[in-house]
């Protein structure tokens, strides 16, 4: 009997490996095409990577399908992710609709939904817009629905760096062709990790060097997660090497503050002894001292801007100036800070309202993510959002005791929105589905079968 429960174990095991595989070719199909358009110049409609991406959603399995939309934070920019979100949702519910349960969450995703549309009665207003804006804080409502009843961890972390450093190579690629293969031409100026081809404004893979800059941390964090479990191996630290050089480049200020955080909350985490504790900040500091080196020795240009960027009179770079217009604006009448402008057109709208006043950044968008809530949605659209949030916290599996490690997704975005948009950012808000997952995970060890 226990011949036969063995060999039925590595059959089970066996057909999940030979599932993994047929997953993975498809996620590498994904890629070749996004690389094929943009590099090798191809004539592939992009709507090609969406159809393979729904092909891949109709052969994947729950942690699969779960592992596909979270690998669309850094292929966010390659095609048309939004419409798979949906496309997946459906399909979930095609195959596992049994595994649907209604949580409280549900009532702060309506009335954020609703909140919204109001808006539209006295501010420009798209309901397919508002419907593609809500995709992915619909996924994370749907997630914390549906309850996985088996996360495999190692597989949702490692497509998210995966994924990530394919987009970044193939931004580098194409910055790499312009410059006749020249590395330090790159860099010549104020440019700044990013944008590959400017010429290209949709699904060119390019980013926002802060938002590329996030990107990589949360996939270094999902990493290191992966070695406080004790999931790791050599693969994943070279990985974080990568990602984290792909972070200097950006040449992002906060991500240099979230990289730190990253690190200290690391240091401190699934270490049970104080003699543990030092160890491990002692074996970081060694290991930051060293990816300074790397930085400094093999990209001594990007080294001395990112430097300089630390040395401006205005290291804020024209965010003290926008928060204090925002400030200003929201309290300037019980209307602006009870119901806000709504989320559409809102900088547009700002502009409009306030013709004497000229930024001199250029740009009326918020940059600090909990102004950007007050001025879209005013305080009501604040205390449901921040629900929202609460309810993912709340929503947990049984048994499952948390700690600082489970955290970590969550603390990046939220510390990093506060220098950037928030619910506005579609990468924002679709990594607080990896935010929940990283919730819903033992880090501590056993299995991880979940029971809502």
């Amino acid at each position: 009997m226990t011949k036969a429960n063995a060999r039925l174990e590595q059959l089970n095991n066996a057909a999940n490996k030979r599932s993994h595989a047929f997953f993975y070719c498809g996620m590498a199909l994904m890629i070749a095409l996004i690389f094929a358009r943009n590099i090798l110049e191809v004539s592939i409609p992009v709507i090609a990577v969406l159809v393979i991406g729904a092909l891949v959603a109709l052969i994947s399995t729950r942690e699969e399908m779960i592992a596909l939309v979270i690998a669309c934070v850094p292929m966010s920019a390659a095609f048309q992710y939004k419409y798979l979100i949906f496309i997946c949702i459906i399909i979930y519910l095609v195959k596992f609709g049994n595994d649907v349960k209604i949580t409280p969450v549900f009532l702060p995703l309506c009335l954020m939904i609703v909140w919204d549309i109001f808006h539209g009665l006295l501010y420009p207003f798209d309901f397919v817009e508002c419907l593609r804006g809500f995709a992915e804080i619909i996924l994370c409502a749907f997630l914390m629905f549906v309850a996985p009843k088996k996360i495999d961890y190692k597989l949702i972390s490692r497509l998210l760096a995966i994924s990530s450093i394919c987009m970044m190579m193939i931004v580098l690629l194409n910055l790499l062709q312009q410059t006749n293969y020249n590395f330090k031409d790159i860099f010549v100026g104020t440019y700044r990790f990013g944008v590959g081809d400017a010429d290209v404004e949709n699904y060119g893979v390019n980013y926002n060097a802060n938002s590329l800059g996030l990107i990589a941390n949360l996939s270094i964090a999902g990493l290191l997660q992966l070695i406080i479990a004790k999931k790791n191996n050599v693969f994943d630290y070279l990985m974080i090497v990568i990602l984290f050089l792909f972070g200097v480049m950006t040449m992002s200020r906060s991500f240099l503050i979230c990289f730190v955080l990253l690190l200290t909350m690391f240091a401190v985490s699934g270490v049970p002894t104080l003699k543990g504790k030092v160890e491990r900040i002692a074996l970081i500091a060694l290991i930051a001292a060293l990816l300074i080196f790397l930085v400094m020795t093999l990209m001594p240009t990007v080294y001395e801007t990112f430097a300089a960027r630390f040395e401006v009179d205005d290291i804020s770079n024209g965010r003290n100036d926008l928060f204090a217009f925002y400030s200003n604006h929201l309290f300037s009448s019980p209307e602006n800070i009870l119901f806000g402008v709504g989320r559409q057109e809102y900088g547009d709208i700002a502009k409009n309202m306030y013709p004497e006043v000229a930024l001199d950044t250029g740009t009326y968008i918020c940059h600090n993510g909990t102004q950007e809530i007050l001025v879209c949605w005013g305080l009501p659209g604040f205390v449901m959002f921040a629900w929202f949030i609460v309810e993912m916290i709340n929503r947990k599996p049984k048994g499952l005791k948390r700690s600082l490690v489970n955290y970590i997704p969550l603390v990046i975005i939220l510390v990093a929105a506060q220098a950037g948009q928030l619910i506005t950012d579609g990468n924002k808000l679709l990594a607080f589905a990896f935010a929940y997952i990283s919730l819903c995970y033992n880090f501590s060890g056993g299995e991880n079968e979940q029971s809502s």
